[in-house]
């Protein structure tokens, strides 16, 4: 029986070009070797029917899968004006088809509920509450700007300057 023997490639000839290729390699593998898009890294869904009001900016999906209207804040129930959140997201989005967009990297908050931007036809669900005075814009210390920012403000705007809801 003979023993066999690894045999081992043959030492680079340029040690240092050779670390270079390896830690360039690295690098490059780190930062993009096995990256997904967000969407389907989670396999986020894009369409889906609202099961359940859970308040204002909350919804539940026919999927089970939660969603928070990103970028709006409503009052928590029993505060002033959560009802009536409430009852416009149920009047808006209650069996209904959506659109749901996400904002890049923020498409799940610590609670695994989505986060995004629910549409419902040409309807924006998030800019209408807050045009409506239920719900404030939130935006977000730290954090890129809001992909529909814009128009989140112009409709809190319009609320302050008609003395709406929470403006009132």
């Amino acid at each position: 029986m003979t023993k066999s023997k690894l045999k081992l490639p043959n030492p680079p000839k340029n040690p240092l070009l050779y670390l270079l290729v390896l830690l360039t390699t690295l690098i490059v593998g780190f930062f993009s070797g096995s990256f997904y898009s967000e969407q389907q890294q989670f396999n986020l869904p894009t369409r889906a029917t609202v099961a359940r009001v859970i308040d204002g900016d909350n919804l539940e999906l026919d999927n089970g899968q939660s969603i928070r209207l990103y970028g709006v804040g409503c009052p928590e129930k029993g505060e002033k004006f959560s009802q009536e959140a409430i009852d416009l997201s149920t009047k808006l989005a209650l069996n209904k088809q959506i659109t749901i967009d996400y904002q890049p990297n923020y498409s799940k908050d610590r609670w695994e509920r989505l986060l995004g931007y629910v549409f419902i036809d040409d309807s924006f669900i998030n800019e209408e509450l807050i045009r409506q005075g239920y719900c404030q814009v939130t935006i977000y210390e730290k954090r890129a700007k809001l992909k529909y920012q814009d128009e989140l403000i112009q409709a809190q705007e319009q609320a302050k300057q008609e003395k709406v809801g929470v403006w009132k």
